[in-house]
C-alpha cells in the first residue's frame, strides 16, 4: 500500500538531516535523540528541522553568476540561508519572492541568502529567472561543488540555515514562507 507522498518526503527529510549531522562529529556533548521539527508558524510552509547538535557547515568556494567569488567561511559572523533550487521547480518559484523580501529587509543586519541553482541549462535559464523575480541576492549555478557537500537532496527547494558561528542551525525540504522564516532569522541575527 502506497503512503502519502508528502509523508514520505517528510520522512526522507528527517533521514537526510540524520545523515548530514551523523557525518560530522564536531561536538558529542549535545544530547542525542530523534530530530523533532520546530513548531510550525505557517501551515503553508515547509517544516524546519533544527540541527541535532553543533556541527560546522561544510565550507566551499564558488564563482557567482556575477563573477565574484563566494567562500562560505568568509560569512562567519552572519546568518546564511543556503537555498538549493531550480527554475523548473514550482515551489522554488513560489518561495523566491519571500527569500528576496527577507534578504532586502535584513541584508544590512548580517543576513545573506545564497541561491544555488542546479539547472543543467545554466545561465540561459537562470538569468531570465533572476530578472523576472528581481533577485538581488547572490546566485551560483552549481558545478557540483555545493551538491558534493550538501547533497544529494531529497527534493527541491532544499534550504540550510547557518548561524553566526558557522554552524548548521536549520534544514528544510520544500518551499518556506516569510511567516515561517522571519522570526527564526530575527532570533539568529540577535544572538
Amino acid at each position: 500500500m502506497m503512503k502519502n507522498p508528502l509523508y514520505l518526503c517528510g520522512l526522507l527529510s528527517v533521514l537526510s538531516v540524520f545523515l548530514f549531522l551523523g557525518c560530522n562529529s564536531e561536538s558529542e556533548s549535545q544530547k542525542e535523540g530523534p530530530t523533532q521539527p520546530l513548531e510550525q508558524l505557517d501551515p503553508g510552509s515547509a517544516t524546519l528541522y533544527p540541527a541535532q547538535r553543533e556541527a560546522k557547515a561544510r565550507d566551499f568556494e564558488v564563482t557567482l553568476l556575477n563573477e565574484e567569488t563566494f567562500t562560505l567561511s568568509d560569512y562567519e559572523g552572519q546568518v546564511v540561508l543556503l537555498n538549493i533550487w531550480a527554475t523548473w521547480c514550482a515551489p522554488c518559484r513560489e518561495e523566491t519572492p519571500d527569500l528576496q523580501e527577507l534578504y532586502e529587509k535584513y541584508k544590512d543586519d548580517g543576513f545573506i541568502v545564497l541561491g544555488v541553482s542546479i539547472d543543467e541549462q545554466g545561465e540561459s535559464v537562470v538569468r531570465p529567472f533572476i530578472e523576472k523575480y528581481e533577485v538581488s541576492y547572490p546566485i551560483v549555478i552549481d558545478d557540483g561543488t555545493i551538491m558534493d557537500k550538501y547533497g544529494p537532496t531529497m527534493g527541491i527547494p532544499t534550504t540550510y540555515i547557518i548561524n553566526k558561528k558557522g554552524n548548521l542551525q536549520y534544514f528544510a525540504v520544500g518551499a518556506l514562507t516569510n511567516k515561517e522564516l522571519e522570526p527564526r532569522i530575527k532570533t539568529l541575527l540577535s544572538e
